[in-house]
């Protein structure tokens, strides 16, 4: 007979190996004493780790769990689909032989978690940061021993060579530079570093450009089978590819009716396109977008506060700041970053990409077109009140390892939830104008055609070329914005369908919480569905519901 302590402890030491063993996750979930290293990549190092996933994995199943509360046994259950996930990862996708940019991202990301997390002071992290460019060889060695560019998508390719082209700027130019106000004793250091790390990012950009790309001949596609695997297992769901597809469709004409609808009450002479143009056109100033920003996240707090949504935990903090130079080719708007699960001070942060004073200035009004008065505020609730920000400080407060792991694999619930908050702040009215119910709207017949593509892309073979062309005609989406999107969806099969999907299956649980509790306001269905952290909605609604 497993005993609740004796699961929660393994649970916690293989979440502490983990984090040995990938320094980088470590530094994401609020775990530091790696933040000077990088994994080994080599292919034992790799097989080594995944047979130590797969011994976990069999103990988890072997335990029984019949005495266990409801609440342990969901975290079992979690746990046990979390580490299937990165079996299926390892065994399947195989990224290690076949994407090389997760060779390029470990220490790019790596670095960047250190620069952006105040987590200590910033001299503590420079040193951190010095040894992982040290490491940034190393790693990338180790990718071009281990790729074979015969199993490369040539999409993933060409992402990686574009990533390698900027990276070098990262170890030239902007870390010396934030050591020599910080740290100056480190700057040397950091310079050396860097031009070794700088030569082996443009020796990987050769690789990638000379071997890889002109032999690049892999599928990206999940197949079905594989597709509806991870439906099945890591979302918890009961459809499969071809019903999801329908439902795309479905959501895709009812959304589109629901925009025209809109359009003729705002002004029936013009077309949706042209008030969604129209509306563009009022925007922030370039010097006054950062404040925007913090003004908008200001506001929706309170009106949370003031209108009983939901409870903002306390000691949560949300800062706004610029997007640090080096990151701004990849975040062309705005992006945030969630607090790690095990770190003391939740703060998350909403990075905001300033208009560039030295782009012409046709450029310049485009890029403040993203940043529009009718989508600002939809925005600004997405990411942070009621939407990302809270949900995952509620999260993070969760008492057990497995379930504060549940970001792990709940992309369907994080990812719904913001998406639901969106139509809940409309009939709520903080968005009030017609004119932002149609960027609203806009935004998710665009989530439509993420699970129309999601699915066509994976199962139907679609090509890349076919899915930009669809994102550009139908949603109206900038070509460099839509191959931009359709790349990512080749590399994350059924992560893209988890933002409508997951607000219908929100919905769904909304009403159904309502009917088994009508006299609970809405705070407390809300506090209800937060406080369950993040959960696939099915283990949520068996928490909530029975």
């Amino acid at each position: 007979m497993t005993t609740e302590s004796y699961f929660y402890r393994r649970a916690e030491e293989w979440l502490y190996r983990m984090a040995e063993l990938n320094p980088v996750v470590a530094t994401y979930l609020g775990i530091h004493q790696h933040d000077h290293r990088l994994g080994d990549r080599t292919l034992k190092g790799l097989e080594e780790a995944h047979q130590e996933v797969l011994a976990a994995l069999a103990e988890l199943r072997a335990m029984d769990v019949s005495d266990f509360r409801p609440d342990a046994r969901i975290d079992h259950t979690l746990l046990t689909h979390i580490l299937g996930s990165f079996v299926r990862s390892h065994e399947k996708f195989q990224g290690h032989l076949r994407h090389p940019g997760g060779y390029l991202e470990e220490p790019l990301d790596g670095i960047f978690l250190l620069i952006i997390r105040d987590f200590a002071p910033l001299p503590e992290r420079l040193r951190s940061i010095l040894g992982r460019v040290r490491e940034t060889p190393r790693v990338l060695r180790e990718g071009m021993n281990n790729i074979i560019p015969e199993r490369v998508p040539r999409v993933w390719a060409e992402v990686t060579l574009e990533q390698a082209r900027q990276a070098p700027g990262l170890f030239l130019g902007l870390l010396p530079a934030i050591a020599a106000e910080a740290a100056p004793d480190l700057q040397a250091p950091l310079q050396e570093a860097g031009q070794a790390a700088a030569q082996a990012v443009q020796e990987y950009a050769a690789f990638i450009e000379n071997d890889v790309l002109p032999r690049a001949a892999g599928d990206f596609a999940a197949g079905k089978d594989l597709f509806n695997e991870m439906l099945r297992e890591e979302h918890m769901v009961d459809y499969d590819a071809d019903r999801l597809l329908e439902i795309g469709w479905e959501q895709f004409h009812l959304t589109r009716r629901q925009m025209e609808e809109v359009a003729r009450q705002i002004d029936p002479s013009k077309s949706v396109q042209d008030l969604l143009e129209e509306a563009k056109n009022d925007h922030p100033t370039a010097e006054g977008l950062l404040d925007a920003y913090r003004e908008a996240m200001a506001a929706v707090r309170q009106y949370v506060i003031d209108h009983n949504i939901a409870t903002i935990p306390e000691g949560e903090v949300l800062h706004v700041v610029e997007t640090p130079f080096y990151l701004r080719p990849v975040i062309p708007y705005a992006a945030y970053m969630p607090p790690g699960i095990l770190e003391e001070k939740q703060e998350g942060i909403f990075l905001v990409t300033p208009v560039d004073p030295t782009a012409p200035p046709e450029v310049q009004e485009q890029t403040l077109k993203g940043h529009n008065w009718a989508k600002l505020p939809i925005t600004a609730l997405h990411e942070a009140y009621p939407g990302h920000h809270l949900q995952l400080v509620w999260a993070n407060r969760q008492e057990t390892i497995p379930r504060r792991m549940g970001s792990f694999l709940a992309t369907l619930f994080i990812e719904g939830w913001a998406f639901y908050c969106e139509e809940l702040m409309e009939q709520l009215g903080y968005i009030a104008e017609p004119i932002q119910r149609l960027g609203r709207l806009s935004d998710q017949l665009w989530r439509a055609a993420r699970i129309i593509l999601d699915v066509s892309l994976h199962t139907r073979g679609m090509s890349v070329e076919e899915a930009v062309d669809f994102l550009v005609r139908e949603c109206q989406l900038e070509p460099a914005n839509a191959l931009a999107e359709v790349r990512r969806y080749t590399s994350s099969p059924t992560q893209p369908q988890s933002y409508l999907m997951g607000k219908l299956a929100i919905l769904e649980l909304v009403a159904d919480y309502r009917r088994a509790h009508p006299d609970a306001s809405l705070r407390e269905i809300h506090d209800a569905i937060l406080g369950c952290g993040s959960l696939p909605p099915r283990l949520m609604r068996q928490r909530l519901l029975g």
